[in-house]
């Protein structure tokens, strides 16, 4: 935060070994007050308390705690929480992020995880020596499951540390949105068999509704104002805390092993964003523009701001709703690209696409749902509904019209989960080719059938 950090001037460094210098005190110190404010909710003794209500998920932040070495005080005091309260974390989620995690990251939590084994015998994925905990002066506080933040251990408390646990969960942040199997699969953190059974369960209990949408099920809460009276005491805002704890991790590594001018820290950016950008599109949270040495210094602002707004609880910036414009030229190609109001036009893919209106359309949807979905969509659901937008929109087109696409702001994800619709042909127009002109390196030239 402003004023947060001591002036550096080493003997014999220069002006940008001192800012990068700043720059990694500020992101460390951003990332250990997100850690205790959180384990401050769980009952952690500290002073710093910020997220009393964002919902918490346990398993991440385990092991985003274990990253943070520098700070000997948050690791023993965790380490003493978890020993205590082993009960409540799930050891198949916490192997199932781990693998996820960065090397250096795992390696941390080898060692984290072994002192906690060591000390209560619990099967989670360690390895490495267990670190020396000091004797307690005394015995820890049991965390009150009462707290908003604490929704997902309250769930545990009352269904167990279980794949329905983090369904209802997932459920109560967003109760109007139906939900595939394989949505829900990604987000909780299990397997697709443990969620399909969790789900039996939870709809043979009466808790989840079932309905078919093109021959696929789609699960959404039966009752979700009944659940919320009882349970009481719910969040107002459920972060999707491991894809940023990744950014937080991979911006903080940038800091650390960067330096120089800001020529020479351009390549280093632009590796950083490249390594978070499916992570900012699962959160739906728009990085910062193409990197060039001038503009290292607003990537470099961007990520303090991005841990400072983590910190605040300040609700994260989604990406502005995008325009798709399509064209298609006499010879029967089609050119698509795709820009939010915010930002420069830019590509639909990384390649060329396959020759049908099929693949266009799903590029844009594809597009459209990682930039505005709140929740995880599968592939074979945006298949479904790009197939049907491609014969209702797209096989239309006759050579030398243009049509604009607008991401309406219900979010692309409305229609692929069952509500609303998502991307919308704003008007229908004739136009010659010479009457649009964007630049070819923003196009994604696509051949027709």
């Amino acid at each position: 935060m402003p004023g947060r950090s001591p002036t550096f001037h080493g003997a014999g460094t220069t002006p940008d070994e001192d800012l990068m210098a700043r720059l990694s005190h500020e992101l460390d110190g951003l990332a250990l007050d997100l850690a205790w404010s959180q384990w401050t909710e769980l009952g952690v003794d500290s002073i710093v308390r910020r997220q009393e209500w964002r919902a918490l998920d346990l398993e991440p932040l385990i092991i985003f705690t274990a990253s943070r070495s520098s700070d000997s005080r948050l690791r023993a005091a965790s380490l003493e929480w978890c020993i205590d309260n082993v009960r409540l974390a799930s050891a198949f989620r916490l192997r199932n992020f781990a693998s996820q995690a960065s090397s250096k990251t795992q390696a941390a939590f080898g060692r984290y995880a072994a002192t906690v084994k060591a000390h209560s015998g619990v099967s989670w994925p360690a390895h490495g020596d267990p670190y020396m905990l000091a004797p307690r002066l005394r015995p820890g506080r049991a965390p009150d499951l009462r707290r908003p933040a604490l929704i997902q251990l309250r769930l545990r408390a009352l269904v167990g540390v279980t794949a329905r646990a983090e369904i209802l969960k997932l459920m109560l942040a967003n109760p109007d949105r139906p939900l595939t199997k394989s949505a829900l699969a990604g987000r909780a953190a299990f397997t697709k068999g443990r969620v399909a059974q969790a789900l039996e369960l939870l709809t043979a209990a009466g808790f989840v509704a079932v309905h078919a949408s093109a021959n696929r099920p789609l699960y959404r809460l039966a009752r979700p104002a009944d659940l919320a009276r009882s349970l009481e005491w719910l969040p107002a805002d459920y972060p999707d805390w491991w894809p940023i704890f990744k950014v937080a991790e991979t911006l903080i590594e940038y800091a650390h092993l960067t330096s120089g001018p800001p020529s020479a820290r351009v390549s280093r950016a632009q590796a950083a964003l490249s390594e978070i950008e499916p992570e900012l599109r699962r959160l739906g949270i728009p990085g910062p523009p193409a990197l060039e040495p001038r503009s290292v210094a607003a990537f470099e602002h961007w990520a303090l701001e991005f841990l400072e707004r983590q910190v605040e609880g300040r609700e994260s910036t989604r990406l502005s709703p995008a325009t798709y414009r399509i064209r298609r030229l006499a010879s029967g190609v089609w050119e698509a690209f795709a820009a939010a109001t915010d930002r420069e036009a830019r590509r639909l893919t990384g390649g060329k696409l396959a020759n049908s209106a099929d693949r266009v359309a799903q590029a844009i949807f594809a597009d459209a749902v990682a930039a505005g979905a709140e929740v995880a969509v599968d592939d074979a659901a945006i298949q479904v509904v790009s197939r049907e937008f491609a014969a209702e929109v797209l096989r239309q087109m006759g050579p030398g019209e243009e049509r604009p696409i607008r991401q309406n702001s219900s979010g692309a994800g409305s229609r692929i989960g069952g509500g609303g619709t998502a991307p919308q042909p704003e008007r229908h127009r004739s136009c010659k080719n010479e009457d649009f002109h964007p630049n070819s390196a923003q196009l994604t030239t696509l051949q027709a059938n």
